[in-house]
């Protein structure tokens, strides 16, 4: 009796490790692979960047073209334009109420490109009416998109010490230039205390390519009139769009 209770119990202590010990590896090729994933998403260019450089275009353009189009994607790159923002489809910005304000010359607020532009010093941001609100974004081009980077200034960087302003639960959603269908692509919460630059990886199961991103504040850190985004990026690759697959057809 007492040799089947000990083989009972060591049977039941080896189920308990192999288990725990299925999960630890689990959780490593979870890790493993979220980390292969940043680091490819870091390798493709900003595709919300207002200001698209020469150099960029043609990075971005030469690993999608074929070999009969390489010579276009070398000289057609300065003609892509940069990421500008859908105003019809974004939130109001807040708007200074105060009387020295409406009659200072030089008190402005930015506007929702802002969020565009490299630059994270203190009030480089848009200022977002309320707690909640959207911005969507045009990107340069049309992409499968696999990141999304938020930055906002350390709460000790600010004069109370705090980043209250700062986005809290955050939605990012893919559209399509002429369909109202918005595609989840992620959700997630912006940790004021995890430092001002965070990447979330984007669940794009269907590899569907989107030439806007919809993103979705749905809370903020405490701050009841505005919240602040100083910087959104989006990464991914392009994607072949129609005129390459009309010009390679007729060089074909």
């Amino acid at each position: 009796m007492v040799n089947v209770c000990v083989f009972k119990t060591c049977w039941a202590a080896r189920r308990i490790w192999e288990d725990s010990t299925a999960q630890e590896i689990e959780r490593l090729q979870q890790a493993a692979s979220e980390l292969r994933a940043q680091l490819d998403c870091y390798q493709t260019p900003d595709w919300a960047l207002q200001s698209f450089g020469e150099d960029t275009g043609r990075q971005a353009l030469l690993p999608c073209a074929s070999p009969r189009l390489r010579p276009l994607a070398l000289i057609s790159s300065p003609i892509i334009t940069g990421a500008t923002i859908d105003t019809r489809r974004t939130s109001p910005t807040y708007e200074l109420r105060s009387w020295f304000s409406r009659h200072c010359f030089w008190c402005s607020v930015n506007p929702p490109d802002t969020i565009l532009q490299p630059g994270v010093s203190l009030g480089e941001c848009w200022p977002m009416e309320g707690q909640q609100g959207q911005v969507v974004i045009r990107l340069r081009a049309k992409i499968r998109p696999s990141c999304v980077t938020l930055e906002h200034i350390t709460p000790e960087m600010t004069p109370s010490g705090t980043a209250s302003s700062a986005p809290r639960d955050v939605a990012v959603f893919g559209l399509d230039a002429g369909s109202e269908e918005e595609v989840p692509l992620v959700s997630f919460t912006f940790d004021v205390g995890e430092g001002p630059t965070q990447t979330f990886l984007l669940k794009n199961n269907h590899s569907r390519a989107f030439r806007y991103i919809k993103v979705l504040v749905k809370s903020n850190w405490g701050h009841p009139r505005y919240t602040c985004l100083y910087r959104v990026q989006v990464h991914g690759k392009v994607v072949k769009t129609e005129d390459h697959r009309t010009a390679e057809s007729l060089n074909g």
